[in-house]
């Protein structure tokens, strides 16, 4: 399942233009048209985009590149809009409520204007608050125009008793879904944080009454996320994005030794390992020596060293435009799907739960291009 170190590279390198936009200058048509096409797949290119446009360098880029390039741009920058509205439009619902309101995930980085904010393609919102009032946000959202999307007995139970969000909510005037959660990972999941913890520590955003993760938990939140609660195909822009986070945080002198002793206080130190290695080994990122070698001894163990790593290698590797997945790939996907599932829930309640998925699947049609459909929690 190995992947050859050279390869990943070779696969990635485009990458670098995200950071340093003037490398994409040396870019050929031929090397324009894969990267156009293998950044959208993975809602990386209007972050190309804006990196070219900050930089002053989207005028020197060939014109047939540079038109997606634009188009992309439009579309993030709408979408953002959108989210802004929507976001405004939500707090005024809330009113002066004595709870934390929490941004997450892009409305986060959004609610700090942090770098990796710019050239995101919001298709939903996500915020937390405590779950003791998370039926009272429905009832005052419900009461502005928000309401669930329709779900059957099962579903409805699979978000109230074992997910971390409420059923997702739309809204006729918003294009955006928002999910609604009261922790970051599911309750009955073998990886459980005390969200009181990370409550206790909100910092406020540039907006009034949406307060954000602290610094550090919101790296442990993407890392997380990313390794412990997502099936990892095609996540390269979230790796992308703890790079992001941990270059502009690490601005702050002492962040990485609160990093790794916040992620040991909270149980979290495999994630963060893994978002190091990773971080590290394939996008430069400059992680202090000793940070590193002080989670080796606590992030993955030996046996997990020999499947785990190459699993996640195999599916963070962008299959290019034109090629079909490799068979590597396709059977890394089926472990790390495993390994997803058996940690959100227990075994009993696993196999039923994935039976009806399964029944539901070969009984129902494909719905129509464009509709989203979600009966999993995301």
């Amino acid at each position: 399942m190995s992947i050859a170190r050279n390869d990943i590279a070779g696969r990635i390198a485009w990458t670098t233009a995200l950071r340093e936009p003037q490398s994409a200058l040396a870019w050929s048509l031929a090397d324009w048209e894969r990267v156009i096409r293998l950044a959208r797949r993975l809602r990386l290119l209007a972050r190309l985009a804006e990196s070219l446009d900050a930089a002053g360098l989207l005028d020197a880029v060939p014109q047939a590149p540079r038109r997606h390039l634009l188009a992309e741009q439009q579309v993030s920058r709408f979408r953002t809009a959108a989210m802004l509205w929507a976001l405004q439009r939500i707090r005024s619902v809330l009113g002066d409520c004595t709870f934390p309101c929490v941004l997450l995930k892009g409305a986060a980085y959004l609610g700090q204007e942090l770098q990796i904010a710019a050239g995101r393609l919001p298709s939903d919102i996500d915020i937390l608050v405590p779950k003791a009032h998370v039926a009272e946000v429905q009832r005052m959202l419900a009461g502005d125009g928000w309401s669930e999307v329709a779900l059957d007995a099962h579903d409805q139970r699979y978000y109230r008793e074992w997910s971390h969000e409420a059923p997702p909510m739309r809204h006729p005037l918003h294009p955006l879904e928002l999910d609604l959660h009261h922790d970051i990972l599911p309750p009955l999941a073998r990886t459980h944080v005390d969200i009181e913890r990370l409550l206790a520590r909100v910092q406020p955003s540039r907006w009034h009454g949406w307060q954000v993760l602290q610094p550090v938990d919101q790296v442990l939140h993407s890392a997380t996320h990313l390794f412990q609660d997502s099936q990892a195909v095609d996540r390269l822009r979230d790796l992308i994005d703890l790079d992001g986070l941990m270059r502009q945080f690490a601005l702050a002198p002492s962040f990485y030794d609160d990093l790794v002793a916040r992620a040991r206080e909270l149980g979290l130190s495999l994630p963060l390992a893994m978002a190091f290695h990773f971080c590290a080994e394939w996008l430069r990122t400059p992680i202090p020596i000793q940070a590193l070698r002080e989670l080796q001894t606590d992030g993955a163990t030996a046996s997990q060293r020999r499947w785990l790593m190459p699993t996640l290698a195999a599916l963070l590797t962008p299959t290019d435009p034109d090629e079909a997945p490799r068979r590597s790939q396709d059977v890394a996907a089926v472990l790390f799907l495993a390994r997803h599932h058996a940690g959100r829930m227990p075994l009993r309640l696993l196999l039923p739960h994935l039976l009806r998925k399964l029944r539901r699947r070969k009984e129902t049609t494909a719905p129509p291009d464009g509709a989203d459909v979600r009966t999993d929690g995301g």
